[in-house]
């Protein structure tokens, strides 16, 4: 299993590959990331679809969160404070530190995903996918939200 530690607001974000894909943990935030479906576990305050052109070819999932996503505090000192590029497993992840702005992490899917991107903000989660994906929202036991593409 491998992990990488971002810096993020007052810690450290992890980044693992863990089985079925990846997991990016914070102090608030769990995000469990396969290639058909999301789980979120941490302060959810709703779901948005937005068509990102008139044909309806691409459209945007936004993740609204009710806090700022927070760090990890004494987790492993982070491999990245800058902007980079690196991969955790199959996957590709690009981290932005925008000083005065904040932090970015994208994350790009091995093929076969059903999205393009997902991007981790510390105020919102962005998936980026085809017009035409069906997405089936469900809530589990625990407070986690799993959001189902199809």
């Amino acid at each position: 299993m491998r992990r990488a530690y971002v810096e993020w607001s007052s810690g450290v974000l992890e980044i693992a590959d863990e089985a079925p894909g990846l997991v990016v943990k914070g102090s608030n935030l769990t995000l469990a990331i396969g290639l058909r479906e999301l789980s979120v576990r941490g302060p959810v305050e709703g779901f948005r679809e937005h068509p990102l052109d008139r044909r309806g070819e691409s459209k945007m999932l936004y993740i609204d969160l009710a806090f700022p996503v927070k760090g990890l505090e004494g987790r492993g000192s982070p491999l990245y404070r800058a902007s980079a590029d690196f991969s955790v497993g199959v996957y590709g992840i690009g981290y932005t530190r925008l000083e005065g702005v904040g932090f970015y992490l994208t994350i790009y899917p091995p093929p076969g995903a059903l999205y393009r991107h997902i991007v981790v903000g510390e105020h919102q989660i962005a998936v980026a996918m085809i017009g035409r994906r069906q997405v089936y929202y469900m809530e589990e036991a625990g407070g986690v939200k799993k959001i189902i593409l199809v």
